[in-house]
């Protein structure tokens, strides 16, 4: 082969790779390196990472859980399905692992609402509990219950009927102490209670 065309091939050759590195990139090469779309990876420290998936069977074709987990915290939304596939409960992931959480109708209307908090970190068992007020509703949007807990302990329960007040049980250490009946909205009974034990009734009206 003549010299110069020898020259000449490898100017054109330079070329093409040169132009492969800073030339415009088909959709191929923008892909991630393989891998890094997979759900649930752990870090260097074996902390949950990414997008997080978890199924009903093992061909992965009956969804339960998807979410993202940020150093092992559950970070944006957390959705949950029953095995029918129907969306159970979402979680809503804030600061600090205080996170929303709305059950929900199949019909996809509110069932019951409240807030959690999600506690893990270095040397913490991982915890998750209820907190401050959950509300629940009837299909048709009207209030049927509103239920009060401390630290994930139930402290307070109230029920009603027809969008009124109808009964306030207030509980300590998992056991009821105090029952108040209403009717019409008024308070009607009192009732007190010790180690399950009714102690005293009493008629307000």
């Amino acid at each position: 082969m003549p010299y110069r065309t020898l020259i000449l091939l490898s100017f054109c050759i330079a070329d093409l790779l040169c132009g492969a590195c800073v030339g415009p990139r088909s959709a191929a090469t923008h892909r991630r390196p393989l891998g890094f779309w997979q759900p649930n990876r752990t870090d260097r420290h074996g902390l949950a990472k990414g997008r997080w998936r978890t199924y009903y069977d093992d061909a992965k074709k009956e969804p339960f859980t998807t979410g993202r987990y940020r150093h092992g915290r559950p970070v944006g939304s957390f959705n949950y399905y029953s095995p029918t596939g129907v969306l159970d409960h979402t979680e809503r992931y804030g600061a600090d692992g205080v996170c929303e959480v709305t059950y929900w109708y199949p019909n996809g209307k509110t069932a019951r609402q409240g807030h959690a908090q999600w506690v893990t970190g270095s040397g913490k068992t991982p915890r998750f509990y209820w907190f401050g007020p959950w509300t629940s509703y009837a299909e048709d949007g009207q209030k049927t219950a509103i239920q009060t807990y401390t630290d994930g302990t139930l402290t307070r329960a109230e029920t009603y009927e027809n969008g009124q007040l109808a009964e306030v049980e207030t509980y300590v250490g998992n056991s009821r102490t105090r029952t108040e009946t209403y009717r019409a909205g008024q308070l009607f009974k009192v009732e007190t209670f010790e180690n399950g034990r009714r102690t005293s009734i009493t008629n307000t009206l």
